[in-house]
Protein backbone atom coordinates (compact mmCIF):
# COMPACT_ATOMS: atom_id res chain seq x y z
CA UNK A 1 0.00 0.00 0.00
CA UNK A 2 1.58 3.32 -0.74
CA UNK A 3 1.21 6.16 1.46
CA UNK A 4 0.47 9.28 -0.16
CA UNK A 5 -1.41 11.22 1.69
CA UNK A 6 -2.16 11.17 5.88
CA UNK A 7 -4.25 12.92 7.96
CA UNK A 8 -2.41 14.33 11.42
CA UNK A 9 -4.24 14.69 14.25
CA UNK A 10 -2.50 17.20 16.52
CA UNK A 11 -3.00 19.96 19.11
CA UNK A 12 -4.30 23.97 19.77
CA UNK A 13 -2.30 24.04 22.75
CA UNK A 14 0.41 27.37 23.51
CA UNK A 15 1.21 26.34 27.17
CA UNK A 16 2.74 22.72 26.26
CA UNK A 17 6.24 22.14 26.69
CA UNK A 18 8.56 23.19 23.53
CA UNK A 19 9.56 19.60 22.96
CA UNK A 20 5.84 18.75 21.99
CA UNK A 21 6.33 21.67 19.38
CA UNK A 22 9.57 20.78 18.19
CA UNK A 23 8.73 17.29 17.66
CA UNK A 24 5.37 18.54 15.68
CA UNK A 25 7.36 20.55 13.52
CA UNK A 26 9.64 17.44 12.97
CA UNK A 27 6.82 15.53 11.71
CA UNK A 28 5.45 18.06 9.16
CA UNK A 29 9.34 18.79 7.79
CA UNK A 30 9.93 14.53 7.69
CA UNK A 31 6.45 13.96 5.64
CA UNK A 32 7.37 16.89 3.37
CA UNK A 33 10.33 15.86 2.62
CA UNK A 34 8.89 12.34 1.67
CA UNK A 35 6.85 13.75 -0.71
CA UNK A 36 3.24 13.14 1.63
CA UNK A 37 1.00 15.17 1.61
CA UNK A 38 -0.62 16.60 4.88
CA UNK A 39 -4.11 17.17 5.89
CA UNK A 40 -4.61 19.01 9.33
CA UNK A 41 -7.36 20.38 11.82
CA UNK A 42 -6.45 24.08 10.42
CA UNK A 43 -5.25 26.04 13.17
CA UNK A 44 -2.07 28.54 13.34
CA UNK A 45 -0.81 28.00 17.19
CA UNK A 46 0.42 25.07 18.91
CA UNK A 47 1.18 21.13 17.77
CA UNK A 48 -1.21 22.55 14.47
CA UNK A 49 0.86 25.48 13.55
CA UNK A 50 4.45 23.47 14.45
CA UNK A 51 3.27 21.14 12.37
CA UNK A 52 2.44 23.33 9.60
CA UNK A 53 5.45 24.96 9.79
CA UNK A 54 7.51 22.18 9.39
CA UNK A 55 5.90 21.27 6.35
CA UNK A 56 5.48 24.91 4.80
CA UNK A 57 9.44 24.90 5.33
CA UNK A 58 10.26 21.80 3.29
CA UNK A 59 7.67 23.13 0.04
CA UNK A 60 5.33 20.25 1.35
CA UNK A 61 1.63 20.09 0.36
CA UNK A 62 -0.85 20.86 3.42
CA UNK A 63 -4.07 21.22 3.42
CA UNK A 64 -6.54 22.81 6.51
CA UNK A 65 -9.67 21.23 7.28
CA UNK A 66 -11.45 23.79 9.56
CA UNK A 67 -14.97 23.71 11.06
CA UNK A 68 -16.72 27.67 9.98
CA UNK A 69 -16.84 28.53 13.56
CA UNK A 70 -13.23 28.28 13.67
CA UNK A 71 -12.55 30.43 10.86
CA UNK A 72 -14.95 32.59 11.90
CA UNK A 73 -12.76 33.18 15.72
CA UNK A 74 -9.83 33.46 13.86
CA UNK A 75 -8.29 30.42 14.55
CA UNK A 76 -6.89 29.38 11.02
CA UNK A 77 -3.76 29.38 9.84
CA UNK A 78 -2.82 32.22 7.55
CA UNK A 79 0.01 30.79 6.03
CA UNK A 80 -1.62 27.56 4.56
CA UNK A 81 -3.28 28.37 1.31
CA UNK A 82 -5.46 25.43 1.11
CA UNK A 83 -8.28 25.52 3.36
CA UNK A 84 -11.49 24.02 3.42
CA UNK A 85 -14.47 24.90 5.41
CA UNK A 86 -16.87 22.50 7.24
CA UNK A 87 -20.19 23.47 8.71
CA UNK A 88 -19.22 20.91 12.04
CA UNK A 89 -16.48 19.27 13.34
CA UNK A 90 -18.23 15.89 12.92
CA UNK A 91 -18.15 16.85 9.11
CA UNK A 92 -14.23 17.96 9.84
CA UNK A 93 -13.59 14.54 11.14
CA UNK A 94 -15.08 12.15 8.51
CA UNK A 95 -13.41 14.35 5.84
CA UNK A 96 -9.69 13.98 7.45
CA UNK A 97 -10.67 10.09 7.79
CA UNK A 98 -11.95 9.33 4.26
CA UNK A 99 -9.49 11.87 2.60
CA UNK A 100 -5.93 10.43 3.50
CA UNK A 101 -4.36 7.14 3.60
CA UNK A 102 -3.11 7.06 6.94
CA UNK A 103 -3.93 8.72 9.89
CA UNK A 104 -0.84 10.09 12.58
CA UNK A 105 -1.98 10.89 15.94
CA UNK A 106 0.64 13.95 18.03
CA UNK A 107 0.26 14.50 21.83
CA UNK A 108 -2.97 16.14 22.54
CA UNK A 109 -5.96 17.50 23.86
CA UNK A 110 -9.58 15.66 23.32
CA UNK A 111 -10.25 17.17 20.14
CA UNK A 112 -7.57 14.82 19.29
CA UNK A 113 -8.41 12.36 21.27
CA UNK A 114 -11.64 12.53 19.83
CA UNK A 115 -10.79 11.82 16.46
CA UNK A 116 -8.10 9.12 17.27
CA UNK A 117 -10.68 6.61 18.79
CA UNK A 118 -12.92 7.24 16.37
CA UNK A 119 -10.49 6.27 13.90
CA UNK A 120 -9.49 3.39 16.07
CA UNK A 121 -12.95 2.34 15.88
CA UNK A 122 -13.81 3.19 12.21
CA UNK A 123 -10.78 0.62 11.62
CA UNK A 124 -12.21 -2.36 13.91
CA UNK A 125 -15.17 -2.44 12.55
CA UNK A 126 -13.57 -2.42 9.31
CA UNK A 127 -14.96 0.84 7.77
CA UNK A 128 -11.33 1.37 6.77
CA UNK A 129 -7.90 -0.34 6.38
CA UNK A 130 -5.50 2.25 6.95
CA UNK A 131 -2.56 2.77 9.46
CA UNK A 132 -2.84 4.52 12.44
CA UNK A 133 0.18 5.63 14.30
CA UNK A 134 0.22 7.17 17.50
CA UNK A 135 3.74 9.74 18.13
CA UNK A 136 4.26 8.54 21.69
CA UNK A 137 6.34 11.99 22.86
CA UNK A 138 7.91 11.74 26.28
CA UNK A 139 5.65 8.77 27.02
CA UNK A 140 2.65 11.38 26.26
CA UNK A 141 0.14 8.52 25.08
CA UNK A 142 1.70 5.85 27.89
CA UNK A 143 -1.56 5.69 29.78
CA UNK A 144 -3.99 5.36 27.08
CA UNK A 145 -2.21 2.93 25.89
CA UNK A 146 -2.28 1.56 29.78
CA UNK A 147 -5.62 1.67 29.52
CA UNK A 148 -6.40 0.19 25.99
CA UNK A 149 -3.94 -2.95 27.53
CA UNK A 150 -6.70 -2.76 30.34
CA UNK A 151 -10.13 -2.93 28.09
CA UNK A 152 -8.43 -6.07 26.43
CA UNK A 153 -7.58 -7.85 29.54
CA UNK A 154 -11.38 -7.07 30.60
CA UNK A 155 -12.30 -8.27 27.47
CA UNK A 156 -13.99 -4.83 26.49
CA UNK A 157 -12.17 -5.55 23.14
CA UNK A 158 -10.04 -8.01 22.09
CA UNK A 159 -5.92 -8.71 22.31
CA UNK A 160 -5.83 -8.24 17.95
CA UNK A 161 -7.85 -4.64 18.37
CA UNK A 162 -3.67 -3.77 19.99
CA UNK A 163 -2.28 -4.58 16.86
CA UNK A 164 -4.91 -1.71 14.48
CA UNK A 165 -2.62 0.84 15.78
CA UNK A 166 1.01 1.29 15.80
CA UNK A 167 3.15 3.32 18.69
CA UNK A 168 6.22 5.35 17.63
CA UNK A 169 8.74 7.14 20.25
CA UNK A 170 10.46 9.79 17.60
CA UNK A 171 9.10 11.31 14.21
CA UNK A 172 11.49 9.45 11.87
CA UNK A 173 9.78 5.91 12.56
CA UNK A 174 6.72 7.66 11.40
CA UNK A 175 8.09 7.14 7.58
CA UNK A 176 8.92 3.62 8.10
CA UNK A 177 6.37 2.38 9.00
CA UNK A 178 4.09 4.18 6.48
CA UNK A 179 6.30 2.31 3.74
CA UNK A 180 5.88 -1.05 5.12
CA UNK A 181 2.23 -1.18 6.20
CA UNK A 182 0.59 -4.42 5.09
CA UNK A 183 -3.25 -3.82 5.03
CA UNK A 184 -5.20 -6.31 7.09
CA UNK A 185 -8.07 -6.93 4.65
CA UNK A 186 -11.52 -6.26 4.53
CA UNK A 187 -12.38 -9.98 5.86
CA UNK A 188 -9.63 -9.81 8.35
CA UNK A 189 -11.06 -6.69 9.54
CA UNK A 190 -14.69 -7.67 9.77
CA UNK A 191 -13.30 -10.80 11.83
CA UNK A 192 -12.09 -8.36 14.32
CA UNK A 193 -15.04 -6.24 14.60
CA UNK A 194 -16.87 -9.12 17.02
CA UNK A 195 -15.68 -9.59 20.34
Amino acid sequence: MIINKVSVFCASSTKVKEEYLLSAKKVGNILSKSGIEVFYGGGAVGSMGALAEGVIEEGGKITGIIPKFMIELEWANPKVKNMIVTETINERKEKMLNLSDGIIALPCGTGTLDELVEAISHKKLGLFDKPIVILNTLGFYDYLISFLEHMADTFFIRNEHLQLINIVKEPEEIIEFLKNYKPIGKENAINLAAI
